[in-house]
C-alpha cells in the first residue's frame, strides 16, 4: 500500500491527501509551507537550529503503520524531488492471505499516479489532485528536541521538529531527521492525541541507480481508471 509521498500537508489537508489510504500519501511537504534554507552550520544566531535541507535523491526502505487498518506496510521506495516523481514497490515479508502487492509510481509534473499489481502487471491511471510538496522540514516547523538514537559505540544524532505553535498546546506532526545529512528517519501524524500514520525510513543510499523505475510497464497504456483494492478483490 502507498504511503507518504504527499501526506505532509497541512493537517487540515490530511484527508485529501490519503486518496482512499494510500500509503504514497505519507511523503510531502505541509500545505503553502516550503523547505527551509539551511543558516550557518545549520542554527540561528540565536543558537536555535534550523531546518536543515533534506537530500533530494534517495532510494531506501520504509514502514508505515497505518491505525486504520492496524497494519505495517513495508516497501522500497525511490525518491526524486528535482524531478517531483516518487516510486514505491511493496515488499512481502510475511504471507498475508488475499493481499496484493502493488508499485506505485506519482509523476507529479504530469499529475498522475500509476498503480501496477506486481503478480500480473495490470495497471490503473489515477489523477493526481495535489502538488508536488517535498520531504523535508518545512521552514516555519518548531524545533523541539536534539538527541541520540542508540547506545555508546554505536549513536546517531537525530533532530526533532513539529508543526506545533504557540496557539496551540499539541501537534499533529512530528518529525525526525538525522542532524548532520538531514535524512529522514521517522514521520508521526496524530489526530485527537492519538497516531493516525506513522513512517521509518531506513536503509537510505543517495541517488538514483536506475532512473527507469519512474517509467511505467507497457500495459499501463491501457490503463483503467479506477483504483485496485488490496485484497483479492478486483
Amino acid at each position: 500500500m502507498l504511503g507518504r509521498t504527499g501526506l505532509r500537508v497541512a493537517r487540515s489537508c490530511l484527508a485529501a491527501w490519503l486518496l482512499g489510504g494510500l500509503w504514497v500519501w505519507g511523503l510531502g511537504g505541509l500545505c503553502g509551507l516550503g523547505a527551509a534554507a539551511p543558516g550557518p552550520e545549520g542554527s540561528s544566531s540565536s543558537g536555535t537550529p534550523r531546518p536543515c535541507q533534506a537530500p533530494q535523491q534517495w532510494e531506501g526502505r520504509q514502514v508505515l503503520y497505518q491505525q486504520s487498518t492496524g497494519r505495517n506496510s513495508r516497501a522500497l521506495l525511490s525518491y526524486d524531488a528535482l524531478n517531483q516523481r516518487v516510486r514505491v514497490l511493496d515488499e512481502r515479508k510475511a504471507l498475508i492471505p488475499c493481499k496484493r502487492l502493488f508499485e506505485y509510481i506519482l509523476l507529479y509534473k504530469d499529475g498522475v499516479m500509476f498503480q501496477i499489481e506486481q503478480a500480473t502487471k495490470q495497471c490503473s491511471k489515477i489523477t493526481l489532485t495535489v502538488p508536488w510538496d517535498p520531504l523535508d522540514i518545512p521552514q516555519n516547523s518548531t524545533f523541539e528536541d536534539q538527541y541520540s538514537i542508540g547506545g555508546p559505540q554505536e549513536q546517531i544524532l537525530v533532530q526533532e521538529w513539529s508543526d506545533r505553535k504557540s496557539a496551540r498546546s499539541y501537534e499533529t506532526w512530528i518529525g525526525i531527521y538525522t542532524a548532520k545529512d538531514c535524512y529522514p528517519v521517522q514521520e508521526t501524524f496524530t489526530k485527537n492525541y492519538s497516531v493516525v500514520l506513522s513512517t521509518r525510513f531506513f536503509d537510505i543510499q543517495l541517488g538514483i541507480k536506475d532512473p527507469s523505475v519512474f517509467t511505467p510497464p507497457s500495459t499501463c497504456q491501457t490503463a483503467q481508471a479506477e483504483r485496485m483494492s488490496e485484497d483479492c478483490s478486483p
